[in-house]
């Protein structure tokens, strides 16, 4: 997850270097089809079609708000993760990068091999590894049964159930 929060920054970073509105942005770390500076709020507005590529995987979504001097950023109209063996999909994504948090909102769905588990909303820590899925959570492992419960704590490194 540090390797996310590297990336995205630094194609950040990148695009502030650029000019402040353009129609398209391509390289091969960042894409989106659209993306300005509003100098109003300070934030820098993406949509269309943004990837963004990081070691073995890439994040994917439709639109995002980002606000360089607080290491906020807001995305929504569906996001994708993928790296490895784990997706991680949602509605809505707010990550604060100086907190080491990202906040998965609409439907989180998490995916690795020999597990899938779907919730409300998820909250992750990058540094302890730790993803809490609330609301209507279920976890489903081939040849168990579905668990239900109202919050669950996994372990993403580890892959193990955490108290």
């Amino acid at each position: 997850m540090k390797k996310y929060r590297i990336a995205l920054v630094v194609a950040l970073v990148l695009l502030s270097f650029a000019s402040t509105s353009f129609a398209a942005v391509n390289n091969k770390y960042f894409r989106a089809d659209k993306q300005y500076f509003d100098i109003e709020t300070g934030q820098y507005i993406i949509s269309g079609n943004i990837v963004i590529n990081v070691e073995n995987g890439v994040i994917a979504g439709e639109k995002a708000q980002v606000k360089l001097s607080t290491l906020e950023f807001w995305g929504t109209g569906g996001w994708l993760l993928k790296q490895y063996d784990v997706t991680f999909k949602g509605a809505s994504a707010y990550v604060v990068f100086g907190k080491d948090i990202a906040m998965i909102e609409g439907g989180a769905d998490f995916q690795r091999t020999d597990l899938h588990i779907t919730a409300d909303k998820v909250d992750y820590n990058w540094k302890s590894k730790i993803a809490l899925f609330k609301g209507n959570v279920k976890v489903i492992q081939p040849g168990l049964p579905v668990v239900s419960s109202e919050s669950i704590k996994y372990n993403v490194e580890t892959k193990e159930f955490a108290n």
